[in-house]
């Protein structure tokens, strides 16, 4: 039988999504004031098309002495205060002119993700930029959108929202940012629904474990010692009580057939065996009274012992 299990599963408010900055790589024959509006330029194009914030990147020296042991460009990503960045290579297209080429790299957390060239005018930088970014960019990290990072046992399906994914275990599905139904249907049967919160820009990690231990292994048996005792209480309860109402029936029948003198009636009982009678009805009496508080005591006691047995996991 399938089994359900329900869960809530919401990112913490603190958890937001990394910046990202441009930098410059390399600028040849373009000036400074120049060099500094592609950067912004760039910039704003970022704002338009990707959903993790933008900030502001470091101004390039121009004629720096560069010294990298292999590959400069992840050595300015690792020097710079996000691990997401989008690098420029600038170069002149025509002699102290307007127009220019240019090389965008994407990188995220470290890691190149994709690079576009292009070629266009300064003022016109960030209309350039823009196709090229809108094409580099993951979906998970464009405008309105977030992630979804499986990790779910191999054979698993899962499910955002009623839909099917393709995606595999360890890959980050793109979703518009917000709240999202997640259905994870393990190869046994077993399923577990979250509700998961994406933030825009941010990649949730789902990682999802198979309830079927817990499931088949149920809880602990129970070694059936509470429920013996209860019946055992309840017994000698209403065994107690049956003794009681057996020793009211003695005590009502041992005055019986006696009866006083009276007129010219003498054939009654002497005084010594009415009181002798009277002495043992009343020791029934006792005795009975006794047998049904202990008797009744003794079956509260076991039935309230089946009960929690009853309700105890």
């Amino acid at each position: 039988m399938r089994a359900l299990v329900l869960a809530a599963l919401l990112l913490p408010p603190a958890a937001q999504a990394q910046a990202i900055v441009s930098a410059v790589l390399e600028a040849q024959g373009v000036s400074d004031a120049q060099v500094k509006r592609a950067q912004r330029a760039t910039e704003a194009a970022l704002k338009q098309v990707s959903g993790l914030p933008v900030a502001e990147g470091p101004a390039f020296r121009k004629g720096a002495p560069r010294k990298c042991a292999g590959d400069c460009a992840r050595e300015v990503v690792a020097g710079l205060p996000t691990p997401n960045a989008v690098l420029l290579d600038l170069k002149a297209a025509e002699k102290g002119g307007e127009k220019v080429m240019v090389e965008l790299s994407l990188w995220l957390d470290g890691e190149k993700v994709g690079s576009r060239r292009g070629e266009g005018t300064i003022d016109g930088f960030e209309t350039a930029a823009r196709p090229a970014l809108e094409a580099l960019m993951p979906p998970w990290a464009r405008k309105g959108f977030g992630g979804l990072r499986l990790e779910v046992e191999a054979g698993s399906v899962v499910k955002v929202d009623g839909r099917v994914s393709q995606a595999k275990p360890g890959e980050v599905v793109a979703v518009p940012a917000g709240p999202h139904q997640v259905d994870v249907v393990f190869p046994e049967g077993h399923a577990v629904l979250q509700r998961v919160e994406v933030t825009e820009g941010t990649r949730a990690r789902l990682g999802v474990t198979s309830p079927s231990e817990v499931v088949q292994g149920g809880a602990a048996p129970k070694s059936g010692a509470l429920r013996a005792a209860s019946y055992a209480l309840w017994m000698a309860g209403a065994a107690s009580i049956a003794g009681g109402l057996i020793a009211g029936a003695l005590a009502r029948g041992t005055g019986a057939g006696l009866s006083s003198c009276q007129g010219d009636v003498r054939d009654c009982a002497p005084l010594d065996e009415v009181q002798q009678k009277q002495a043992q009805a009343q020791a029934y009496a006792t005795t009975g009274n006794v047998l049904l508080g202990v008797g009744a005591g003794l079956a509260a006691v076991g039935a309230g012992l089946f009960v929690v047995d009853v309700v105890t996991p």
